[in-house]
């Protein structure tokens, strides 16, 4: 047996390219970075192509050994990608199944290699030209998913396709280590600044006076890009800490890396894949989405993980009457038992381990490429 986190060596590496077609961090850039990372340091030779416009993981992609393939383009696909892709001449190629996915099909003409499509959320948007389902079926050699539920759901509408599991690993992602001082008391916002993940966060800086009373001179960061919403973080940040005469709320946007972020968070407030990698980091997790708000314990994380903390659902949402004047009492719990929570934080971590695990991720992928090589 194969201790989780332990990196598992594959019996036949593979040249595998991926298809990104990013312009910021986000989900997918992310999934590749994870079972990137995985897949190279189990041997496989790893490659990423695609246009980005602006900062992005080309810098962790290179540190994890990946070759990274990119340039502005106007258009998903151009020649030099084409004269690029041939030259490495990749055995398989992998992409998301909505923007990268006309690039992988241009390749996969012009190479004739397998696509693996993975799908990292329910079929949607598949209005798009070149993205509708029996283009999907029909360029696709496999479809690969993070989630049980998302691949029952694509066995049902491909009933006859092959649909695999193709997990997350992010214990790829994480430092875990022991709790940092209580004072300062520092909350970190975690994760994209999108519409329904910040009405908490919104709620938070809105009430601050409430906070700061409830939690004497806590601090907090805020770890994450999102257009307008950052810049009206930047300027709710300088207007409260001008009215309090001291810096507590600090705005740092994108980072590649969080984890040194999430190793100096006394709680760390996020969801989905950003809430998991803070609990997998031994961090206490209080989920701040529209759809889940409250902290992770070990008495609630498999309820946590099956709305994949609050990505798809979940107990509660922004809207329902006293759901967001809950945020300071679970952030003021946290606070009180600070002392007490090692023991719940390496429960809800060990309940986690074996669903990211990357021994797992390289184990599914080798049967994946098995089967269509």
């Amino acid at each position: 047996m194969i201790a989780l986190g332990t990196p598992l060596k594959t019996a036949n590496p593979k040249r595998l390219l991926f298809c990104s077609d990013a312009l910021l961090v986000d989900g997918v850039t992310s999934y590749i970075l994870h079972v990137g990372t995985a897949l190279a340091r189990a041997g496989h030779d790893v490659a990423v192509l695609g246009r980005w416009a602006g900062r992005g993981f080309q810098k962790r992609y290179r540190e994890e050994g990946m070759t990274v393939i990119s340039c502005p383009s106007p258009t998903v696909g151009n020649v030099w990608f084409d004269a690029k892709a041939r030259a490495f001449n990749p055995d398989c190629i992998l992409t998301d199944s909505r923007r990268s996915f006309p690039l992988a099909t241009r390749l996969k003409k012009l190479t004739g290699k397998p696509v693996v499509t993975y799908f990292l959320d329910h079929l949607e948007k598949t209005d798009r030209p070149g993205r509708d389902v029996p283009s999907l079926i029909g360029w696709s050699d496999a479809w690969a998913v993070a989630e049980e539920p998302i691949r029952r759901s694509l066995v049902d509408v491909a009933p006859d396709f092959p649909v695999f599991r193709l997990p997350r690993p992010l214990d790829v992602a994480v430092r875990p280590g022991p709790l940092t001082p209580r004072a300062p008391f520092r909350i970190v916002f975690f994760g994209r600044l999108s519409g329904y993940k910040t009405p908490g966060m919104f709620h938070l800086l809105d009430h601050i006076e409430d906070l700061d009373r409830a939690i004497p001179g806590v601090e907090i960061v805020i770890v994450g890009g999102g257009g307008w919403r950052l810049v009206r973080f930047k300027a709710l940040a300088g207007q409260i800490n001008r009215r309090l005469g001291r810096r507590c709320v600090r705005v740092v946007g994108t980072r590649i890396d969080p984890r040194p972020w999430l190793e100096g968070a006394c709680v760390v407030c996020g969801g989905s894949t950003s809430a998991i990698e803070a609990a997998l980091s031994k961090r206490p997790v209080v989920c701040f989405t529209g759809y889940w708000f409250g902290q992770v314990r070990p008495d609630n994380v498999d309820e946590a993980l099956a709305c994949y903390f609050g990505e798809r659902g979940g107990k509660g949402h922004f809207r329902d009457p006293g759901v967001l004047d809950r945020i300071i009492p679970e952030l003021a719990d946290v606070y009180e038992n600070y002392g007490h929570l090692p023991d719940d934080l390496e429960a809800v971590a060990a309940a986690l381990k074996p669903h990211f695990d990357s021994a797992d991720t390289v184990r599914c992928f080798d049967r994946l490429v098995e089967s269509i090589l």
